[in-house]
């Protein structure tokens, strides 16, 4: 990898402050300005809305275990009868679940550097089993704005890109001019693989590795102050790892160093057979205080 910087983990360079203030709990949402939202509201021609979320089930792929676990309670409403002199009757149910599972933002102290989350915080000083006191995912604020899909897998000529394969740089610029946009401050902005194909059909594949963002182009698009990424995979960045001792170095850089959201398991593919590379982009994340994650159902308006 050619590295804008040499440092990673412990050699890492200084990242806090940060830029949007010593303080700051919400990263990257702070590109999220009203300007940007008008603007965008501006983009749908048809008002057609596509739903970028799968839906969430038991047998759905979650990496270290992760799992959806629902159970439905009955009330009466088996029997058609309660002590209720009304005798009304339903359903309800009991999850239990990671908010890392299904399509998911990774919040920012989801992951860090040698301890240290984004700001600089140490974990060891915001740490609580009931929810972290810094960095929870209640620090989110909605999105409504620009997004862009670039179609990666169609720039190399594949329908589906293999384990493995490293989007660098030039693979998103040759997709901005094959697709007619540029990455502005604010964005949110999708890549699409072709990886979700194995979604709940081979879900061995689906977790063994993925195509992903490489560590230039994670630069690349920070650089351009974007305010989410994601993509049709389960981890955003490539698996296996560019340097097999570095893990998630794209995660550490993201979250940690420039307090950008990750957004996990989208459906892109009716984005790109529709070819809408431009969209609103709407997603209000669940937010639970003290959470490192938020379970996710975007929306792109086109």
């Amino acid at each position: 990898m050619s590295n804008k910087y040499d440092g990673f983990g412990t050699k890492s360079p200084k990242w806090w402050p940060s830029r949007y203030g010593a303080d700051d709990q919400a990263g990257t949402a702070n590109e999220l300005t009203a300007d940007r939202t008008a603007a965008a509201l501006r983009i749908p021609k048809t008002g057609t809305v596509i739903e970028l979320a799968p839906t969430l089930d038991a047998v759905m792929p979650g990496p270290a275990g992760r799992a959806w676990n629902q159970l439905i309670l009955a009330d009466g409403a088996l029997t058609g009868h309660t002590d209720d002199v009304s005798e009304w009757s339903g359903f309800e149910e009991f999850v239990t679940h990671s908010y890392h599972i299904g399509c998911h933002v990774d919040g920012l102290c989801h992951n860090g550097i040698a301890g240290r989350a984004y700001n600089g915080w140490h974990y060891k000083d915001f740490f609580a089993r009931t929810g972290v006191t810094k960095l929870g995912a209640e620090n989110m604020k909605p999105w409504v704005t620009r997004g862009v899909c670039l179609d990666i897998a169609a720039v190399v000529g594949k329908k589906v890109l293999e384990s493995g394969f490293a989007i660098t740089p030039e693979h998103a610029e040759m997709a901005c001019k094959r697709q007619g946009v540029e990455i502005g401050a604010g964005d949110a902005v999708l890549l699409h693989t072709g990886w979700m194909s194995y979604w709940n059909v081979d879900n061995e594949k689906f977790l063994e590795g993925e195509p992903g963002c490489g560590w230039d182009l994670a630069h690349w698009l920070t650089d351009r102050r974007v305010s989410i990424l994601g993509a049709d995979n389960w981890a955003f960045e490539v698996i296996p790892f560019e340097i097999p001792s570095r893990a998630f170095v794209v995660h550490q850089h993201l979250l940690a160093e420039t307090g950008t959201y990750i957004l996990e398991n989208v459906k892109t593919a009716e984005l790109v057979a529709g070819g809408h590379s431009e969209f609103l982009f709407i997603l209000s994340p669940i937010k639970g205080k003290g959470s490192t994650g938020a379970l996710a159902a975007p929306l792109a308006v086109v």
